[in-house]
């Protein structure tokens, strides 16, 4: 058995970070191990990432000075970028209006500094995020060269960052159901009086320096506002983003996967690794309503439910020491030895197709999967609303999920392969010639169905991914 641990503080990290670790192996016989391990791991708070400053130039950027702000040279133009003279030397320069600098505001405008324009805050009082890992399995030779392994390995991570919208509209004012309700939206953004409106508020009630301040804002100059922004928690934050926690740690995932890998190693001229993975990958990381308290779970897109990949390679048994041909002279080694065949294999699902709220009026949601499916019919189009003066308007709470199950995306199925020639003209001389075909049955990999189902292209895919079609590549390489 090992157990260990590791503490340390690295960048960013505002305290020591445990990680501590075991694992356990056991020869059950000497065919067959057995193991075992659990680990519990902490991310780090990150500091600042300071970028360029107001003078054009970050940290790590050694800029060339003059004296007068990039007014004049220290080197010929064409062969020195612009020089800045230091803000050492005199921080507060004379501007083209004659001032000197803007007067900090500091504190001046209090508790109003961010009342109309919205506010995105980090809560500082975070714990670090962290992930517990598991895994169970067990190895056994089936050959001299041949070993497959099995096993199970879990994960659950939490206090991960989201960020939560907190003048969220309340429930009552947001329409449900599967009929547009125009009234709503047209309630929602109708224009009433402004009660914040700088006019109707008492000058004697705030500092010169925040009247001031509030005659640049449009939210308070403004004799209007939108009727939703007043319902709202903290209206007066409704202008621009709101105000948003960016930091809220309530997101969570967890994954459940078996594995299974074969493994022929290198031996008699050729060998092969099969490994196979089934994936259940769920995380909670959106609210499905916005006045939501708690993120919604559901299947994740980081993960696939299956996955299998192949490699492979054989060695020609032609030529000197080999089992055809293994007492030719030189020159016939040179033509029919040193020849080497591989491949590579990799299939796995598609991410699932991601949706935006619409009515559907089946009764039964897997009923969309079912489709003799093809590029121009990639899922079953029947039961949506396809009108969009009768789809959901503004203000209508989500009424279909954000991913059907099982629909996904189109899949990754694809081979490689290589033919290599080792030409070895002396012991320490060398010349391998060889020929890489990636995607080999020019396989186009495509894009997401069209899922606006005013579209008419609803339940098409209309182009394909960045992913390589077929590509030759030859190359050789001289080794000595």
């Amino acid at each position: 058995m090992l157990v260990s641990g590791h503490s340390g503080c690295g960048t960013g990290d505002p305290v020591d970070v445990v990680r501590p670790h075991f694992g356990a192996a056991y020869q059950l016989n000497s065919k067959t191990v057995l193991r075992a391990g659990y680990g519990i791991f902490y991310d780090t708070i990150n500091v600042l990432n300071f970028g360029p400053n107001q003078y054009g130039f970050s940290r790590s950027t050694n800029p060339i000075l003059s004296t007068d702000f990039g007014q004049t040279w220290n080197t010929p133009a064409a062969a020195s970028p612009a020089a800045f003279k230091s803000p050492l030397a005199d921080p507060f320069w004379i501007r083209a209006g004659g001032t000197r600098f803007d007067a900090p505001m500091r504190n001046t405008l209090g508790v109003m500094a961010r009342a109309g324009r919205g506010f995105d805050y980090t809560d500082y009082n975070i714990p670090h995020a962290r992930q517990q890992r598991w895994q169970a399995g067990f190895q056994r030779q089936l050959s001299g060269s041949t070993v497959i392994t099995v096993s199970y390995a879990g994960s659950y991570s939490d206090h991960i960052s989201l960020q939560t919208k907190l003048d969220v509209l309340p429930e009552q004012y947001w329409a449900d159901g599967l009929k547009r309700n125009d009234a709503v939206a047209t309630n929602m953004n109708a224009n009433v009086p402004n009660p914040f409106y700088i006019g109707n508020l008492n000058p004697a009630d705030f500092a010169p320096a925040v009247r001031a301040d509030m005659l640049t804002n449009g939210f308070f100059t403004s004799k209007t506002i939108r009727k939703h922004q007043l319902l709202r928690a903290f209206p007066h934050m409704a202008s621009g983003n709101g105000l948003r926690n960016t930091f809220d740690y309530s997101y969570y995932t967890r994954s459940d996967e078996f594995q299974v890998n074969f493994e022929k190693r290198f031996s008699r001229g050729w060998n092969m690794n099969i490994g196979y993975t089934a994936m259940k990958l769920r995380e909670a990381d959106f609210r499905f309503y916005e006045l939501d308290t708690k993120p919604t779970e559901r299947t994740s897109n980081d993960g696939r439910p299956h996955r299998l990949v192949g490699t492979g390679i054989y060695e020609l048994p032609f030529g000197r020491g080999k089992k055809f041909g293994g007492s030719v002279g030189k020159g016939w080694d040179l033509v029919i030895g040193g020849w080497q065949l591989a491949a590579t294999y990799e299939w796995q699902p598609g991410p699932l197709i991601d949706w935006n709220n619409v009515f559907y009026y089946g009764n039964d949601i897997s009923e969309i999967n079912n489709v003799t499916r093809t590029w121009d019919t990639w899922f079953n189009t029947a039961n949506f609303e396809r009108t969009a003066a009768k789809g959901p308007a503004s203000y209508h709470r989500r009424v279909f999920p954000t991913r059907v199950p099982d629909l996904r995306r189109d899949m990754t199925n694809q081979w490689n392969a290589n033919v290599a020639k080792n030409l070895r003209f002396t012991e320490r001389l060398n010349l391998q010639l060889r020929l890489d075909a990636l995607n080999v049955q020019n396989r186009s990999q495509m894009n997401a169905p069209v899922v606006d189902p005013y579209s008419t292209n609803f339940g098409k895919i209309t182009s394909q991914t960045s992913a390589t079609n077929r590509w030759i590549q030859v190359q050789a390489r001289l080794q000595f």
